[in-house]
């Protein structure tokens, strides 16, 4: 079996799109999710192996090789797997027979919906591949929850979204209930269980409580709780997520301001207080920093 190269650099949603898939015409424009046939794929192009900013969802038939974390697994017959930006990975063709398509969507698509993070899904808890050979039965189940996605996905419907997301969810939890194709031992390094713990640590903070305000912010204040210097911190997480501490943090706060605003009828002083800012000012401006909208703005749109 061939090496397979691996990049730090996060691939982000937009590059994958440009980069390496070339749109059907009558594609409309979305924001964090994109549906694609197997003839939407550019002919020769090698996906390397490489984290990603977004989730994958695919159903293939064939047989390949798939390499996920630090292990690889040879399918043979239906597949459905779900990839997690946690997880480099790519996929092998050896032979194809069907490639019913695959989607592509990001966390805040799915966690604005639910009022969760997806990364709390059972099928993205690491202890097992999210990987799952499928039988005629299963696979026309899957075919068709897929074929409902795609219906939407080039509709013209107000709220295809919304359904779109219920088929998602139906779909994780139809694959949940199936056993994958292998159990996964994945052997962390020291700088992968430091950033694992980091995430861990910024979890744990949410959904977050109104008479209980958020206690770290900073970089500096979770580099201390981790007892590592924030520029090891700094450097560790650039090189795993290609995201600075930083970034990470505003990325997350701004993930969890949305929920918010709107799933919550709280204040936007109420906001602030819970996320731990100083005041609504502080927060506002970190919001329109952010997204270029004010908090205010952004709930009146929804």
């Amino acid at each position: 079996m061939k090496d397979i190269e691996k990049i730090p650099k996060n691939e982000r949603f937009e590059e994958f799109e440009k980069q390496k898939l070339q749109l059907q015409k009558n594609v409309t424009a979305q924001n964090s999710f994109r549906f694609f046939s197997s003839s939407d794929c550019l002919a020769g192009k090698t996906i390397l192996y490489r984290r990603r900013d977004f989730y994958k969802v695919s159903l293939l038939e064939g047989e390949y090789i798939v390499h996920y974390g630090d292990e690889s697994l040879k399918i043979s017959g239906v597949s459905l797997s779900f990839f997690s930006p946690l997880i480099p990975y790519t996929i092998e063709e050896i032979r194809e027979e069907e490639n019913a398509g695959y989607f592509i969507f990001t966390d805040i698509y799915y966690d604005t919906f639910f009022k969760q993070s997806i990364k709390n899904f059972p099928l993205f808890n690491q202890k097992d591949k999210p990987i799952f050979l499928l039988n005629q039965e299963q696979k026309g189940i899957v075919k068709k929850m897929f074929a409902k996605i795609e219906q939407q996905n080039f509709s013209d419907y107000t709220l295809k979204d919304d359904l779109i997301r219920n088929y998602l969810n139906e779909l994780m939890h139809y694959a949940n209930s199936l056993r994958s194709a292998s159990e996964r031992s994945y052997k962390f390094s020291a700088k992968e269980r430091l950033c694992t713990i980091f995430n861990e640590l910024l979890d744990r903070q949410f959904p977050v409580d109104i008479s209980h305000p958020q206690q770290l912010r900073t970089a500096s204040d979770f580099a201390d709780a981790l007892h590592v210097h924030v520029n090891y911190l700094n450097r560790v997480l650039k090189e795993l997520t290609g995201k600075s501490t930083r970034s990470l943090l505003y990325e997350r706060f701004v993930k969890e301001s949305i929920i918010l605003l709107k799933h919550t009828n709280w204040s936007i002083s109420e906001i602030a207080y819970s996320l731990g800012f100083k005041d609504s000012s502080h927060f506002n401006h970190f919001f329109r920093n952010q997204t270029n909208d004010t908090p205010s703005f952004y709930r009146n749109e929804l």
